[in-house]
């Protein structure tokens, strides 16, 4: 999160479109995530990650679970993270200096308050990036928002990226085919820390900045500056500076595919399997709202078998279902020579080719409380 990056972002508009949709209905199950294993040995307390809350008893009614822990100052993730995740709102109101940045320049620098093992979830940290990382007029997260409003509004255009906030057309007659990869560690959440080290040498900040030597700590504007720092303020008026983000990269637990600070779920290693497949299997249901019409959907899933091949080192092979590879893996240019020219296409594509765990995710996002569809739009 720093200033190259937030300017760099802000001329790729549509990367607002491509954030996570449906909220904490969808992504707050944590269905997709693998649960530790008490069979091998771990401890209890392994078994309070924030990001693996799930209940053998009662499943369909365990907390929500998080998509970013701030992981302040903690060496090992397993043992000692809490399990509650109460008052989980981020405080991001701006500070004077920064309200004055804002409206001299545009920008919004949050005023950083994230006390150790903070939790956010998948609705705090999107409503976060569209206060923080710039405006955007042709997009908005709120699904709820977006599913009623009606279709002949302008404002309904903000939500057409939102397959779960807006239908599929009335056309009975269109096909839809859903073609993508699976089996590759995708990141999914993350394990994030407060850094004062960001703080320091920034060269968009004059000399006065703020920074973390011991000697002088009480005159700064960080109170602490160590592992478990309490950003309160940040200084420089002519260039907001890098704020003090950074991945916890000690965060690791190898049965729960946590890997230096990211949580990895199945995927094609860009995009994880519940964006990948969740809405075209809901689309194929009958008599479903967000597919009034009744459009045939298939989802046609390819097991990455990545290769190795001399001729061509930079890609994965002809079975790779890698994010970009896949424009090359044989099984999908099949279905897709089938499709353009009908041959054999009802035979051998109209057809779901489940391959990974997905059924079993749905069910459980579907299956509970406060997850599945419905309740992202309610």
């Amino acid at each position: 999160y720093s200033v190259t990056w937030r300017n760099l972002w802000l001329t790729w508009g549509s990367l607002f479109g491509m954030l996570p949709k449906g909220g904490d209905a969808i992504w707050g199950i944590g269905a997709d995530y693998i649960d530790g294993d008490v069979s091998k040995n771990e401890t209890d307390s392994e078994m309070n990650d924030p990001f693996t809350k799930a209940s053998q008893k009662s499943p369909t009614k365990t907390p929500l679970v998080p998509v970013i822990v701030w992981n302040n100052g903690t060496d090992e993730i397993c043992p000692s993270l809490t399990s509650s995740l109460e008052n989980t709102i981020p405080n991001t109101t701006p500070t004077a200096d920064a309200q004055e940045m804002n409206d001299q320049e545009g920008l919004n620098l949050p005023d950083l308050k994230i006390p150790p093992s903070r939790t956010w979830s998948m609705k705090e940290t999107v409503d976060f990036l569209f206060e923080h990382g710039g405006p955007s007029s042709i997009f908005s997260p709120d699904t709820k928002k977006g599913w009623k409003t009606r279709a002949s509004s302008k404002d309904k255009q903000k939500h057409w990226s939102d397959p779960l906030a807006t239908p599929l057309p009335l056309a009975p007659s269109l096909k839809i085919y859903c073609l993508y990869g699976t089996g590759i560690p995708t990141e999914r959440s993350y394990y994030y820390k407060v850094s004062c080290d960001k703080l320091e040498g920034n060269s968009n900040i004059n000399q006065n900045q703020t920074s973390c030597p011991e000697d002088d700590q009480n005159e700064k504007e960080v109170t602490q500056c160590n592992d478990t720092s309490i950003v309160q303020d940040v200084t420089g008026k002519e260039e907001p500076p890098e704020a003090p983000f950074t991945i916890d990269t000690t965060a690791n637990c190898k049965s729960n595919n946590v890997q230096s600070g990211v949580r990895f779920s199945d995927g094609d290693g860009s995009v994880p399997l519940i964006s990948l497949g969740y809405m075209c299997q809901k689309w194929s249901q009958a008599k479903n709202k967000h597919n009034p019409s009744g459009i045939k959907v298939y989802t046609r899933e390819r097991k990455s078998k990545a290769q190795v091949r001399l001729s061509d080192p930079g890609r994965g092979g002809p079975a790779s279902g890698e994010h970009v590879d896949i424009l090359g893996n044989v099984g999908v240019l099949e279905d897709i020579v089938r499709i353009a020219t009908g041959f054999d296409v009802e035979e051998k594509v109209d057809e779901d080719k489940i391959v990974s765990d997905l059924k079993r995710i749905m069910e459980k996002i579907d299956g509970h409380e406060l997850g599945g569809s419905d309740n992202s739009v309610r």
